[in-house]
């Protein structure tokens, strides 16, 4: 129990700290910092790219159409938004939505890397080409179009925990590309399987 109080403090901490950087100029013409939610304690994570102009406004990470596809796409499997943790590789929104820069990922990254220790996730999942880029560097794999890795799965050592890395398709990609959408599904699938696999579920409160 003294345990998890001190993960939820550690975050917290870390939250607080996102919320007042300034590593970067993407703050500037911000609403809110998007740390990241969800359950400290999940065994699944997903990575994505950045806010957007929804999340940039209420603070929280995929709260507009990507994220309503993404909780269809979790209730497919049989979990809900509680169950797992979300976060992007950077926490303020770039101007125009546009992409993010790697000086501005280089900067905002070891805030995720320190969720990730925090969390410990048995699976995570990373959404879009940015956010797999990041991760899948550590091992390291390198590609040139997500769709040729998208539902492989990675296992191996972040940051010296055991995990099973999974890149797939950002949810936004999906919302004018049917065959995405089916992409998403079946990788989702995959997700669901190597979650039981390595005795996973969401972690109870």
């Amino acid at each position: 129990m003294e345990e998890e109080t001190g993960r939820e403090v550690a975050m917290e901490r870390l939250a607080a700290v996102i919320g007042e950087c300034r590593k970067c100029p993407l703050w500037e013409n911000t609403h809110h910092a998007v740390p990241g939610d969800g359950n400290i304690r999940a065994d699944l994570m997903f990575i994505g790219e950045a806010p957007g102009e929804r999340e940039d406004l209420t603070g929280r990470p995929f709260v507009g159409r990507a994220g309503k596809l993404l909780d269809s796409l979790l209730a497919g499997i049989g979990l809900v938004r509680d169950e797992v943790f979300i976060a992007n590789i950077v926490k303020h929104r770039p101007p125009g939505n546009r992409d993010p820069r790697d000086e501005e990922i280089r900067a905002c990254t070891p805030y995720l890397e320190e969720q990730i220790r925090l969390i410990g996730p048995k699976v995570v999942v990373m959404l879009g080409r940015h956010s797999s880029r990041y991760i899948l560097s550590f091992l390291p794999v390198e590609f040139n179009r997500i769709t040729e890795i998208r539902g492989t799965v990675y296992p191996g050592l972040l940051f010296g925990h055991p995990v099973r890395l999974i890149p797939t398709l950002h949810p936004a990609a999906a919302l004018y590309n049917p065959a995405y959408r089916k992409a998403l599904e079946e990788d989702f699938t995959i997700v669901r399987r190597e979650l039981t696999e390595a005795g996973g579920s969401a972690r109870e409160d």
